[in-house]
Order: C-alpha cells, then sequence, then structure tokens
C-alpha cells in the first residue's frame, strides 16, 4: 500500500540511507544478475546431477520458500554457502557502467550512506568498483552478518541497525523487491521502490507501505537533491 495521505517530510532530512545494491544501484538491463541466475542453476543442476531445466525449477522454489536460493540449499540440503557464493559471484562485472548522474546525485545527499545486501561484501565490492562507488559507502551489510539469513527475515534487518547504528525513524532505504520493503516500513523507516521489469520485483506491494516509487534511480534521485522531494 501507498503512503500518500500524508506529505512526507523532506528527503534531505533523513539522517541515514540504506541502498540494496543490484538492480538498484545500476539498471536491471545491465544483466549481471542475469549471469548469477544462471550460475545459481549450474550449482545446483551439478550438485544434484540433474538436467539444467530441473536445477532451475528447484532454485526458483528455493527463492520463493526461503528469500534466497542459498537459504534453501543450507536448510534443506546442508549446504556449504562460501563455496557456494564463490561459484556463483565468479562472474563478467565488466557489463556494469557508470552512471554519472547517479554518482552525482549519491555524492550530494546529506547524511551516512550504507549497503544491505543479500550477496556477500566481496561481491558487492566488484559491483561499487566497476559502477565508480568503490570506497563510497560508509559500510556494507551483507549475508554474512545477516548469518545467512536474507531479507525480508525481520531479524537481518535488526542486525543490520545494530550494526550500522542508525535510526530507523532517521533512516531511508532503497530497494528493487517491493517485500523487501516491509520490514523496513514496519521498523519506522521511509521507503523507495526502484521498480522493475522482472516479476518478482512487485512481490509482496500489496502488503508493504511504500512511500516512493521510481522506475529510475538516477533521475529520481536527481529531482531529491534540487528539490528536497521527488
Amino acid at each position: 500500500m501507498m503512503k500518500d495521505d500524508v506529505a512526507v517530510k523532506n528527503l534531505m532530512d533523513h539522517k541515514y540511507w540504506v541502498f540494496d545494491l543490484d538492480n538498484t544501484l545500476y539498471p536491471h538491463g545491465t544483466n549481471l544478475f542475469t549471469q548469477v541466475d544462471r550460475k545459481m542453476g549450474e550449482y545446483i543442476q551439478n550438485l544434484f546431477d540433474i538436467p539444467y531445466d530441473d536445477a532451475k525449477k528447484m532454485q526458483k522454489s528455493f527463492f520463493q520458500e526461503h528469500g534466497t536460493t542459498l537459504r534453501g540449499l543450507m536448510t534443506l540440503h546442508d549446504v556449504e554457502p562460501h563455496d557456494y557464493l564463490h561459484y556463483v559471484h565468479d562472474i563478467d562485472f565488466s557489463v556494469l557502467d557508470i552512471d554519472h548522474a547517479l554518482n552525482e546525485a549519491l555524492e550530494k545527499l546529506p547524511g551516512e550512506k550504507y549497503i544491505y545486501t543479500n550477496a556477500s561484501a566481496d561481491y558487492a565490492g566488484n559491483v561499487l568498483s566497476e559502477i565508480g562507488l568503490d570506497g563510497f559507502f560508509k559500510d556494507i551489510f551483507d549475508i554474512h552478518d545477516a548469518e545467512f539469513l536474507p531479507k525480508p527475515h525481520k531479524t537481518s534487518y535488526h542486525k543490520m541497525l545494530d550494526k550500522f547504528q542508525i535510526d530507523p525513524e532517521h533512516s531511508i532505504m532503497v530497494e528493487d523487491i517491493a517485500i523487501n520493503l516491509k520490514p523496513a516500513a514496519e521498523l519506522g523507516m521511509s521507503t523507495v521502490w526502484v521498480k522493475t521489469d522482472v516479476h518478482w520485483s512487485d512481490t509482496g506491494k500489496e502488503y508493504t507501505r511504500i512511500d516512493h516509487v521510481t522506475p529510475d534511480l538516477s533521475t529520481w534521485l536527481t529531482d531529491v537533491t534540487k528539490n528536497g522531494n521527488a
């Protein structure tokens, strides 16, 4: 549900900005995550010695029921997470480009800026380096910090807030998957949904308080830094 009956305070007043990584800080159209998705299928194919199509069906069921493929593999099959993460994150990051307008807008945002990802910090570092944001964010909360309990599990959000030492009432979270904003909203954070055309992006939108929606984070943040609101 959208919070459209109450004026949202000036966005530039937020003290803390928490950004998802994949398909949020770079466009979904780059197809970086398509490579990861392919590698997840291959990992399951090799692990269970099954056809790739069957592996993809298994992978999607893990994602839908457990939040991430890894969590499903760990819960149901005792898969060791580090080898899995190394395998699926061994991809070509050069498909990413620097979005100078986005980076300039991020530079103008006041307060502290963080990354909250279901991926590993090493993977996040590779992405950020390729898009020109290496060393830009104050800290990263990754799947290891979450003890492999991914978004949207609320325990993970509490761990994230504790690590960053931020007040949710003065924070804003930016995500491409609507359901991942639900715990953030319940904890008092403002929410921004970067809507994409993939089928999982709008999962849970009807159950989530979403304060702002944009298909283009770069344009949206540029407007915010110019006007205070988008």
